[in-house]
């Protein structure tokens, strides 16, 4: 049977209908689902006959592309394995509806490329000797550079925002960087029209699957004002941190422009891109990655042996925040709520309470 988007839709609302949970499980279940049926529709397997000859597969393609969300900081891995649940219990509900004859979403080779949760929350965090030595060797760099070459100080002055926006924002990778097959504008990548240098603040598009205002912390403004001085954007939807990779930016002059041919021709295309105010892409989460690696790579720091990771920055800033203060920790980190926060640095309660319990016991 062929499913086109209407049917979908009423397949999704007989489901809604039929749940006895609450009004939020409701909410999110319909964000998941849309976001699932557009998944389908771009790969072309909006039929059941799909489902049930190749469902397994489907599957784990979906499950492999909700890893890869969270490899890019997109999402967490816990919400990852819940709109993967929520899928699940959709096609579980279709089952019943008599439209499938069996849940693809149940067998354990569909699931195994979901991350685990356990995984999570065991991610790496920058110390704040890590944070100090890579902020460090970024201005030094920077400053070298400036001296030296002034405005053509390119690399090196993008290099000290880079890391400063990481260990003083707490923005995930996914909120700054470009996310690879997401083409939601808030996954292309901050631009400088979301920056506000008044109120100090980025507007991004958070894990709330909403538009969050993240506090630019004031260690971080002046390398973010002197990058945009050397930068020199020509408009405001120029990505804050462009990428280097050379047939995106090709890619761009010719999506749009019909004449791109006769301009690039024996042309810069960087100076084309200027020329012509077409902003190129933002560097993706992998090649922001790669660029983290390389700076600390050059700064000789490793977190237990490996490359800081873009996500360790915001867990860094949040262990020094969380001990000095729990609820700004919360409001700096955007979560949900401060019991989050909690969850998240667990340790340091209990770290806490017990030298506290120690210190009674010796009184």
């Amino acid at each position: 049977m062929t499913v086109d988007d209407s049917e979908v839709s009423e397949a999704v609302d007989r489901y809604l209908r039929a749940s006895g949970d609450s009004d939020q499980y409701r909410h999110t279940a319909e964000t998941v689902l849309e976001q699932f049926t557009t998944w389908l529709r771009r790969r072309d397997l909006e039929t059941f006959d799909s489902f049930e000859s190749d469902g397994e597969q489907i599957l784990r393609r979906y499950a492999d592309r909700l890893n890869q969300r969270v490899r890019a900081d997109g999402i967490e891995a816990s919400t990852a394995g819940m709109y993967y649940d929520v899928v699940s219990g959709f096609l579980g509900y279709c089952v019943r509806d008599g439209v499938l004859s069996r849940n693809p979403a149940l067998t354990e080779r569909a699931r195994e490329p979901l991350p685990r949760d356990d995984e999570d929350r065991t991610q790496q965090f920058w110390t704040p000797e890590v944070r100090r030595t890579l902020v460090e060797y970024a201005n030094d760099r920077a400053y070298e550079a400036i001296e030296a070459d002034g405005l053509d100080a390119m690399r090196s002055v993008r290099d000290r925002a880079f890391v400063h926006v990481l260990a003083y924002t707490g923005v995930r990778g996914a909120e700054v960087f470009r996310v690879s097959g997401d083409d939601r504008s808030g996954r292309q990548g901050l631009t400088w029209k979301r920056v506000d240098t008044d109120s100090w603040t980025f507007r991004v598009w958070g894990k709330s699957q909403s538009w969050e205002d993240v506090s630019v912390l004031e260690q971080a403004r002046e390398s973010v004002r002197q990058w945009k001085r050397v930068q020199n954007p020509p408009t405001d939807e120029w990505p804050v941190f462009p990428t280097g990779h050379a047939p995106s930016k090709y890619a761009a002059v010719r999506d749009a422009r019909d004449d791109a041919d006769a301009l690039l021709d024996d042309a810069d295309v960087d100076e084309v891109l200027r020329e012509y105010e077409i902003a190129p892409p933002a560097v993706t989460t992998h090649g922001a990655r790669r660029v983290l690696a390389r700076i600390a790579d050059d700064a000789g720091v490793d977190v237990d042996g490996e490359a800081p990771k873009l996500h360790g920055a915001r867990r860094g800033l949040g262990d020094a925040l969380f001990r000095k203060d729990r609820g700004l920790a919360s409001d700096v980190l955007r979560h949900s709520s401060l019991s989050v926060t909690k969850a998240a640095y667990s340790h340091i309660d209990a770290a806490e309470r017990g030298e506290a319990a120690s210190e009674l016991l010796d009184e």
